[in-house]
């Protein structure tokens, strides 16, 4: 239940127009590790890291992340990273968080004015 939960809130994120700009693919890998942390952290009572990822996915998402369309060669990609991720032990999963609070740290998509 919890991987089809991941796959139709990952796949509704970048559902996108014909017109919409291309998502390339180290923002989709890391707005899908955002997405998969915050589920992660909560589980596991983490607050702060939580707090981290899940303030950076929502200022993605207010940044228009949502109106972008994947290639193919990045739906590959975010496929690849899911698989990853659901196969990974917790301690690989915490590396892999800590990745996610890393993009949401460095990420250049959101424009701070």
């Amino acid at each position: 239940m919890k991987k089809l939960l991941i796959a139709g809130l990952v796949s509704c994120l970048f559902a996108g127009t014909a017109s919409a700009e291309n998502l390339d693919t180290d923002t989709a890998v890391g707005m899908a590790s955002l997405m998969i942390c915050t589920s992660f952290y909560a589980e596991h009572d983490m607050q702060i890291e939580g707090q981290i990822v899940g303030q950076s996915m929502m200022s993605h998402r207010s940044a228009g992340i949502e109106e972008m369309i994947m290639t193919k060669e990045t739906s590959q990609a975010l496929d690849a990273y899911m698989t990853k991720f659901q196969a990974a032990n917790k301690e690989q999963q915490v590396v892999l968080c800590e990745d996610a609070i890393k993009f949401a740290r460095e990420s250049t998509f959101v424009k701070v004015d």
